[in-house]
């Protein structure tokens, strides 16, 4: 990796790049709340589940099919890619949260790069032909400035691990030195996830996950929330 791509990958998935995705806790809130998870043991074990389980087969693998179907410039697996996405977020939350954090990056890396098919896809999303999640954005931005498709992965694996816990800090709270050996202790899993995400294809998406489903829906009723989702 030259060190173009490697400055291009940290800028874009820096907590100053503007997304937005620092207001989401994913359901993560509910489920503090509920106080099932309360405390560093606890949302280790949550999120160990959520990265082999809801990334992995959910978010993880459209931003690698995505990258997978840039290759080919294959714009219509993409757009059916991405409607597929929004039919599979049940919880109403969690799908605007997707779209409003896609959306804000799509906007970014659309001024600042100048990629033909980002440029195709922020005018379809633009057009109400494709809708723009985020998991669809990170595919093509990581593929269209040259990251390795393992590298990529992991990159989006880390960072939303890094936004849980960011949000699971503040909830249960937790103290800084607390949030960094859960993150090292996950490293292992983020490996083994990314790689698995490889040998994944279109037909491996959903996995099903009702409780967590289930917790995002209730986190639109709660009556005091810090997240919006």
């Amino acid at each position: 990796m030259n060190a173009s791509i490697l400055l291009c990958t940290l800028q874009i998935t820096d907590s100053m790049f503007p997304i937005g995705s620092f207001t989401q806790s994913y359901g993560l809130e509910t489920y503090i709340q509920e106080g099932i998870i309360n405390s560093a043991a606890s949302l280790k074990d949550f999120l160990t589940t959520y990265l082999r389980h809801a990334l992995g087969h959910k978010d993880c693998l459209v931003a690698s099919l995505t990258y997978k179907y840039s290759l080919d410039n294959n714009f219509d697996l993409i757009i059916e890619l991405d409607q597929l996405v929004n039919a599979l977020k049940t919880s109403r939350e969690t799908r605007e949260a997707s779209l409003k954090v896609g959306k804000m990056m799509l906007k970014s890396v659309t001024q600042l790069f100048n990629y033909p098919l980002i440029k195709e896809y922020a005018g379809a999303v633009k057009n109400n032909v494709a809708f723009g999640h985020h998991a669809v954005v990170f595919g093509l931005i990581t593929q269209s400035i040259g990251l390795p498709l393992f590298q990529a992965s992991t990159v989006f694996l880390y960072n939303a691990v890094t936004g849980m816990i960011q949000a699971g800090m503040k909830l249960i709270p937790l103290g800084q030195r607390e949030g960094q050996d859960i993150l090292l202790s996950l490293h292992p899993v983020i490996i083994e996830t990314a790689q698995k995400v490889l040998t994944l294809e279109k037909s491996d998406l959903g996995t099903l996950t009702p409780a967590l489903e289930i917790r995002c829906m209730i986190h639109e009723r709660l009556y005091t929330r810090l997240f919006m989702s």
